[in-house]
């Protein structure tokens, strides 16, 4: 009997304590507008600073080939082939019925994927069915846009010899969301190539002359100084405010579908929201998913915003849009 009792009390303590736990998250959520882990994560992502980005202009490191991380795994058998110099990894579709999914990563030019990368695109190719085609594009600081554009034109290219451009999504976060729109844009005026479904753009970095200084003090993570420098070091001799590095300024009249998925708290919100305008104003079927309080590149955070907003991504890509 008395084993009986304690087993209760601590049961009863346990369920106390995950009570306590869920009403306390729940208060947190109602106060602030947040889940407690996305408070968790805005504030413990390191914001880049000057000393940073000095230090990594001399870090010549080979990014050119990189791994999948252990414990990261894909529905499908992941091969590996190259265009030109680029590393391009392939998780096929489930059937020919699925999409491709292209899906340029973010990094600001400068960092390769990162864990929550693979995470991602392993967890949409298991909830979709889709393929995903992964290039590790040329990335500063030995290279610059000039060197990567051609490789991921050359990449559509095959794919589309493989694939008919109905089934192919160019989806992209950050960096590689801005790259995703420049490189679309850019297929409009090659007559020998058709424009894929649908683009998604997860905080896409379409101006490279920064963010909107009024939202610095809200973004946790970006730092604008910092982009500003490391924006011409990606277009190098080109114009920041040619279309190829900086797609705000290029034409949207015929591009595809486009979905947006950004943050309020974040210095590219008002960039985002002037390109979702300016598409509209060309009569691009295109739509804005924003939410408030939240940084950059949500989407790809572990937290219930993060959760739900790949869900809907994910109802995208199965075009259930």
């Amino acid at each position: 009997m008395k084993t009986k009792k304690v087993f209760r009390r601590l049961f009863m303590t346990v369920v106390m304590l995950i009570a306590a736990i869920l009403v306390l998250g729940l208060g947190f959520w109602l106060i602030d507008g947040r889940s407690p882990q996305a408070y968790i994560v805005a504030h413990i992502l390191p914001q880049t600073t000057m000393e940073d980005y000095e230090k990594g202009k001399t870090d010549m490191t080979d990014k050119s080939t990189v791994e999948i991380p252990d414990g990261v795994e894909f529905p499908r058998e992941m091969t590996q082939y190259r265009v030109g110099n680029m590393q391009v990894f392939e998780c096929p579709a489930q059937d020919d019925s699925k999409p491709i999914v292209l899906y340029i990563h973010g990094g600001a030019y400068v960092n390769n994927f990162t864990s929550r990368h693979w995470s991602v695109m392993a967890e949409w190719a298991e909830t979709t069915g889709c393929g995903m085609v992964i290039p590790n594009y040329p990335l500063l600081f030995r290279y610059t846009a000039k060197d990567a554009f051609p490789l991921m034109m050359r990449l559509y290219r095959q794919l589309q010899e493989r694939f008919p451009a109905k089934r192919i999504i160019i989806m992209g976060d950050s960096a590689g969301g801005g790259f995703s729109l420049a490189l679309t844009q850019e297929l409009l005026k090659a007559d020998s190539l058709d424009l894929p479904r649908q683009l998604i753009l997860i905080s896409p970095w379409v101006d490279i002359t920064g963010g909107d200084d009024a939202l610095q003090e809200y973004d946790t993570f970006l730092n604008n100084e910092v982009l500003r420098h490391v924006g011409a070091d990606w277009a190098n001799d080109i114009d920041t405010h040619d279309p190829i590095v900086s797609p705000l300024y290029g034409d949207m009249q015929g591009l595809p579908p486009t979905d947006f998925f950004t943050g309020t708290w974040e210095v590219f919100y008002t960039d985002i929201v002037n390109t979702y305008n300016k598409m509209k104003s060309t009569g691009v079927d295109a739509r804005l998913h924003v939410k408030e309080k939240m940084g950059h590149v949500y989407p790809l955070w572990p937290c219930p915003e993060g959760k739900q907003a790949r869900k809907e991504i994910a109802n995208i890509i199965n075009n259930n849009r």
